[in-house]
């Protein structure tokens, strides 16, 4: 076999890049948590519960958002031990609405419809209520069920 300089290099590159390939499709896999996410292997709740933030976080905060924000915590007005999750996408719009700790309730910046702690609706344009999550307190964290609430 009669090989060439530049034959020898595309034969090096090419060595190269199937050595390069299994560790690029391991990259592309989904990963185990690890320490520097929310949500590491030994905090990972069990039960189809997902780590939202921490109860001192909702403490300074008021609220928490998930990081998708898909998912909205609050304390509960009338029992400050528990916490209630709603979607806080607006069933009107689809704009997501803000917590107004002051008056205890959601409001829709695009067309200022109203909702209640538990996502119940107190006003304007929209009639449908916001989806509700299971939601608890375990261990200094704020839980919430990967499942809409009937």
């Amino acid at each position: 076999m009669n090989l060439n300089r530049r034959k020898l290099i595309s034969w090096f590159g090419l060595g190269w890049l199937a050595t390069l390939l299994p560790s690029s499709l391991g990259g592309c896999s989904v990963a185990a948590p690890n320490a520097a996410t929310s949500e590491s292997a030994t905090a990972a709740p069990s039960g189809g519960f997902k780590v939202i933030g921490t109860v001192a976080q909702l403490n300074t905060n008021g609220s928490l958002l998930s990081g998708d924000k898909l998912i909205a915590v609050v304390r509960d007005p009338q029992d400050a031990k528990k916490v209630i999750a709603v979607n806080p996408t607006c069933t009107h719009n689809g704009c997501t609405v803000q917590w107004k700790e002051a008056s205890s309730e959601y409001v829709c910046p695009c067309h200022d419809a109203r909702f209640s702690a538990s996502g119940d609706v107190k006003g304007g344009p929209t009639s449908e209520p916001l989806p509700k999550y299971t939601a608890k307190i375990e261990k200094g964290q704020v839980l919430v069920s990967s499942q809409l609430k009937n």
